[in-house]
Formats: C-alpha cells, sequence, structure tokens
C-alpha cells in the first residue's frame, strides 16, 4: 500500500513515545498529586473538545494544561497529561469512519509532536537553571523561561519536517508559514496564560485556576469566530448567490458550466467530477462542463453511502476511504464529497480534490450539498421544459416534427447565408382517404407513422422532416441545389413505392406526389411552400400521381 511505510514509521515511534511515558510514570509516580493532576485533565479535557481548526490542523489550547502540570510536578507528569489530552482529542472522532481513519494514521504522529513539545522545551528550561514545583514564580525565571519559549518555537518549528517524515504530508510554503504563525500566536498565549494561571493557583488555589480557564475559553471563542466566521460567512454569501444564478439558467450545458465556475471560486479545485443521475441513466461531467466516460470514485461512494453523512470532507488522503484513494492517479490530500442528492426524479453528486492538505471546512460542504440541491431542480426544471418543447414542436403521432418546429427551425436556416442553395420537399400521400376508408383510420396511423420512418432513413441528419398536417410531409434540406433536390426526391419516391405498408394481414403500396422549390437567397416560408404545393399539385398530382415535380420547371412551362 502507499502509505505502509508511513505506518510502520509512525507506530513505531508511538511504540517508542508510549514505553517512554509509561515508564517514567511508573517511576515518578511520587511526584503526582493525583486529585490536583485530575482537576488539570478534567479542565484541559473541556478545551480539547471544541478546537480550533485552521485549514487541517486543529488548535486545542490543551498545551496550557501541559505547561502548567510541568511547571508544577516536573517531565513526568506533563508527558502523562499531554498524552492523556491528545488521546482524548482524538478519540472524540471514533464514531465516524473518517474520524477512524484519521486516528489510524495521525495518532502516532501527534503524540511525537506532543512529547517534543513538553520534552524539549522542558529540557531547554532545566538546564538552564529553571526551578520547578511549588512555589515557582515563573517571571522570576527570566533565562530558563526565554530557553523554554526558543525551543518551543523550534518545536513547532519541526512539527512540519516530522509530519512529512511520519505521514508523507506535504504542505505548500505559503501554507505553512501562515499556519506557523498563527501557532506561535496560539503557544504564546497559552504560555502567557500558563504564568497567570500558576500565579493565581499560589494565591487562590485551585479556584485560581479555574478563572484563566474562563478567561482562555472566551479569548479562544472571540479568536474563532474573528477569524472563521467571516470567511465563511463570505462563502456561504457565495453559495446563495450561485443558488440564484442556477435557478434563472434554461439550458444544462450552461447550467453544468456556471456550476463548475461558481464552485471554483468558493473553494480549491484541482480535479472533480459532477454525476447527473436520471433514473439510472448517469452522466459525468468534468470541471469544463464536458461530458466524460464514467468515474469509478462515483459507484465507490454510492457503494459506502451513509445516509447519517451527506457530505464528507477529507483533510488527508490517510483519511479517504481504501478504495477511494487506490483508485486516485493525482497525489490529492484534501477532498470533498457530497453523496447523492436527490431531487423528485434525478441525483447530483459530486467530488473535488486539492493537492493542498485541509483545503475544505465542514460548513462549507453542507452548504455545497444544498448548492448540488438547487442543481438536481434545476436540472429538473430544464428537463421538463424540454420535455414540454418536445411535445409542442412534435407529432405525436409519428414523432416527427410539426408545423410549430418547421417555421421555427426554418427561420434560422432561412437567416443563414451558409444554409443556401436551400430545397424545400412537400410530399403528399397518393390516394390516402380511400386507405382510411377502406383499411380504417387505425391502419391508416400505421401508415403514416412507417412512412414518416421510412422519411428519416432516407436523409441527412442535418435536414428536417415534418408532418405538415394529414397525409403531407415536409422536408427542409439546407445546401442542397435543384438537381440534387429532384435526386434525393426520387430515391424518397421510390423507396416509398417498394415499401410494403401494414400488418403481415394486410400489405399495401403507397405512392407520393412530390413538389420542390429551390431557393439561393432569402425567401419567406410561406412562399416557399406556396410554390412547392403549386408543384406538387400542378406538376405531380395532376400529371398522374406518383411523381416528382420541381417549382423552376413549372414556372418555364407557363412561360
Amino acid at each position: 500500500m502507499r502509505f505502509r511505510k508511513y505506518l510502520v514509521r509512525s507506530w513505531l515511534t508511538w511504540i517508542f513515545i508510549f514505553t517512554g511515558v509509561t515508564y517514567l510514570t511508573l517511576n515518578n509516580l511520587d511526584s503526582f498529586e493525583w486529585p490536583l493532576f485530575w482537576f488539570i485533565y478534567t479542565l484541559g479535557a473541556l478545551f480539547v473538545m471544541n478546537p480550533l481548526k485552521r485549514r487541517h490542523l486543529h488548535f486545542t489550547f490543551h498545551e496550557m494544561f501541559v505547561f502548567i502540570t510541568f511547571f508544577l510536578y516536573g517531565l513526568a507528569p506533563a508527558l502523562l497529561m499531554g498524552q492523556l489530552l491528545l488521546f482524548t482529542f482524538q478519540a472524540r472522532a471514533f464514531n465516524r469512519k473518517v474520524g477512524r481513519r484519521r486516528f489510524f494514521h495521525f495518532y502516532p504522529l501527534n503524540t511525537a509532536i506532543e512529547s517534543l513539545i513538553v520534552l524539549l522545551p522542558g529540557l531547554a528550561y532545566i538546564g538552564l537553571g529553571g526551578q520547578i514545583g511549588a512555589p515557582v514564580h515563573l517571571m522570576q525565571q527570566g533565562v530558563a523561561m526565554l530557553a523554554f519559549l526558543v525551543a518551543l518555537f523550534l518545536v513547532l518549528m519541526m512539527s512540519f519536517a516530522l509530519s512529512y517524515f511520519m505521514v508523507g504530508e506535504r504542505i505548500p510554503l505559503p501554507i505553512m508559514w501562515r499556519l506557523l504563525r498563527f501557532d506561535w500566536l496560539v503557544v504564546s498565549l497559552e504560555l502567557l496564560f500558563t504564568m497567570i494561571a500558576i500565579e493565581s493557583y499560589l494565591e487562590f488555589g485551585y479556584v485560581g485556576l479555574i478563572v484563566p480557564f474562563f478567561v482562555l475559553s472566551v479569548l479562544k471563542m472571540t479568536m474563532s469566530k474573528a477569524t472563521e466566521t467571516e470567511e465563511t460567512k463570505s462563502k456561504v454569501d457565495q453559495v446563495e448567490r450561485l443558488k440564484e444564478q442556477l435557478y434563472r439558467v434554461d439550458s444544462e450545458q450552461l447550467l453544468i458550466e456556471k456550476f463548475w465556475n461558481g464552485l471554483c471560486d468558493i473553494v480549491e479545485v484541482e480535479r472533480g467530477w459532477l454525476q447527473v443521475n436520471r433514473k439510472g441513466e448517469r452522466t459525468f461531467y468534468d470541471m469544463t462542463g464536458r461530458v466524460i466516460p464514467n468515474v469509478p470514485d462515483a459507484f465507490t461512494i454510492e457503494r459506502y453511502q451513509d445516509e447519517d453523512e451527506p457530505c464528507f470532507v477529507y483533510d488527508s488522503l490517510h483519511e479517504w476511504h481504501p478504495e477511494l484513494h487506490r483508485q486516485q492517479r493525482e497525489l490529492h490530500h484534501s477532498a470533498l464529497i457530497i453523496q447523492p442528492v436527490w431531487g423528485a426524479e434525478t441525483a447530483v453528486s459530486c467530488m473535488v480534490s486539492t493537492t493542498a492538505n485541509g483545503a475544505y471546512e465542514t460548513p462549507i460542504a453542507v452548504e455545497v450539498n444544498r448548492l448540488l440541491k438547487t442543481l438536481s431542480w434545476s436540472i429538473e426544471r430544464i428537463d421538463e421544459r424540454s420535455h414540454l418543447q418536445r411535445e409542442s414542436l412534435t407529432d405525436p403521432l409519428t414523432g416527427l416534427h410539426n408545423q410549430r418546429a418547421l417555421k421555427r427551425w426554418t427561420k434560422e436556416r432561412l437567416n443563414d447565408v451558409a444554409s443556401y442553395p436551400l430545397s424545400l420537399l412537400l410530399i403528399d400521400l397518393d390516394h390516402f382517404k380511400s386507405i382510411n376508408d377502406t383499411y380504417g383510420h387505425a391502419f391508416g396511423d400505421e401508415v403514416l407513422i412507417e412512412a414518416g420512418q421510412l422519411f428519416i432513413r432516407n436523409v441527412r441528419t442535418t435536414d428536417l422532416v415534418t408532418r405538415y398536417g394529414g397525409e403531407e410531409f415536409v422536408f427542409v434540406f439546407p445546401r442542397m441545389d435543384e438537381s440534387a433536390a429532384h435526386l434525393v426526391g426520387e430515391k424518397i419516391r421510390e423507396a416509398l413505392k417498394q415499401h410494403d405498408f401494414g400488418t403481415e394481414g394486410k400489405r399495401i403500396t403507397v405512392t407520393a406526389s412530390i413538389g420542390i422549390e429551390t431557393i439561393y437567397e432569402y425567401e419567406d416560408l410561406d412562399t416557399v411552400l406556396r410554390h412547392a404545393d403549386r408543384a406538387m399539385y400542378v406538376g405531380a398530382k395532376f400529371n398522374g400521381r406518383d411523381r416528382v415535380a420541381h417549382y423552376h420547371d413549372l414556372s418555364k412551362e407557363v412561360r
């Protein structure tokens, strides 16, 4: 597996640290004042239950309680306190599959960082003569405290290198620098409150620890709101504006393109796909809105669908479902997955990912989930409108286009110079009334349906075939001159004559009279139809039927 070497490194490191902490704890049991130790742990546990998150890193502020334990009792109790608080933090996500995978991959790394945060600064402090144990006044430990602070900052910088070594986590330098600055701010605050808390404890006992706890809690909440709320609110507003835009779009292609353009403005996206599932008929789109082949990720997500979690946020590739990250060709860490969101008949699902860690947040994932609900409704609305439009432009009996479609389609072609020369054929089935009278209207309808199918097989995909009314059909051929139109008319006439219409018990031959008009520049549709109709009646019907006549030939005869 891709991460096997990292898992081996991580858990070997954890075994070493666990053995060391256990050994130190057992050999320093006499230095523990257990009631105060568990009181400090309780306060710290309350902190780790509500961390402040930056990208994929969680800032719990629990190091303050580890520092308090160190300055009051020494390294062994502080190491134990750190590991207990860390385990409490990690265990809070055990109820989720992603949380369990995160624990499996990241707990050893966090254990190592937690130990170093206490061990190296603590050794530097003790090495420079820093005092441990009550009563200790940290303001009087100037040089030793400075060494503690410097060593602490070095450990914070080392933690990113350790993260790369143990779990292969790559963090871009600009993002790492921002996280490091915030980490320094948090640790500086924790150290400041450690000094205040110890002085308060020496003066007021247990109550003295509670007051800094509440003050730091308020400060942490303020920092969280100041840094997260504004950014999250901005993204939520962007999602709402995007929803409004999607409501107004009437084309599915444009809808998909607007969705991707808007989503890429809201979150980081390097790879992504969108699936539209209409009653089992799946269409996949890439980030440009183009249709792509089936994506294995989508079937994996549906196979392991969790109704309790409509969306997943993966901060690192280690957290992905094993089957998902086996399918990835790129080394993407962050992923945002929205499981199928159903409208009335259409489901929409989506997955985006990027190489950076911690690029997505759960509140934004929830908003994107709602955005996909809007997308699903919009697609259904477009489908319904398209269906109604198709019905209004389609002859219900033959399935061919009708007069309305003829007028709309031909208007566009007549205004396009690239369509000329343009030919129009008007076909009338000969003696159709006698077919209805002899065999019945149901049989006559079958003949019309079969004729329509035969006509479609004998024209180009760029041509238009319409049922004009009754037994009349109109063909429009862009970029077809007079001689070519005459050849096509003869081909259709012959195919019609050679075809046996009806069921096995009733087979008849049907002929047709065909009139043609060809124009080389703009002419209104009514005039073209009138000329083709005259060619059909005068040139074909009046000359014995079952023939093709062109209006130009007819007009020459008149002259």
